[in-house]
């Protein structure tokens, strides 16, 4: 097929390669455009901090296990940018794909979603506090004609 060129799959006509529609009435659809994934900005800096500013030695590999994690943690940016490796990591994270590293992380989410109970504030209303304030009221015009 010529270069710059497409062929028509109802009639086998040669057409342009901007040709939307066929002279027999065929119509082109355009190409489904690759979804990316995302977060690949704070994926890409999370494997640099776990890391600690090493490169990785098989980084298609690294990224794909960045990938799980944070499918793992529904893609929450605010654990996932703050959670801290458990010591160095030389190289790799495959350490977070074995069950240490699979608990250690849950453990840092769980301590990091933890909210302690809120007590009950008990307030005494039998006891007074403060002074009492008298204060005088408006005179009247039958407060005045009764005195």
């Amino acid at each position: 097929m010529p270069r710059g060129k497409k062929s028509c799959p109802s009639c086998n006509a040669l057409l342009g390669a901007r040709v939307k529609v066929c002279d027999c009435g065929y119509e082109f659809s355009p190409k489904a455009k690759k979804q990316t994934k995302p977060f690949f900005k704070e994926r890409k800096e999370f494997l640099k901090r776990m890391l600690g500013g090493s490169k990785p030695k098989n980084y298609v590999f690294e990224m794909s296990t960045v990938t799980k994690i944070f499918a793992q943690f529904d893609n929450d940016l605010n654990f996932l940018t703050k959670v801290k490796p458990p010591f160095e990591l030389k190289g790799t994270i495959k350490y977070f794909l074995t069950k240490d590293g699979r608990e250690y992380l849950s453990k840092k989410y769980k301590e990091f979603n933890y909210k302690p109970p809120e007590k009950d504030k008990f307030v005494d209303t039998g006891a007074k506090f403060g002074e009492d304030t008298l204060k005088k009221k408006t005179r009247t015009l039958r407060d005045f004609l009764n005195d």
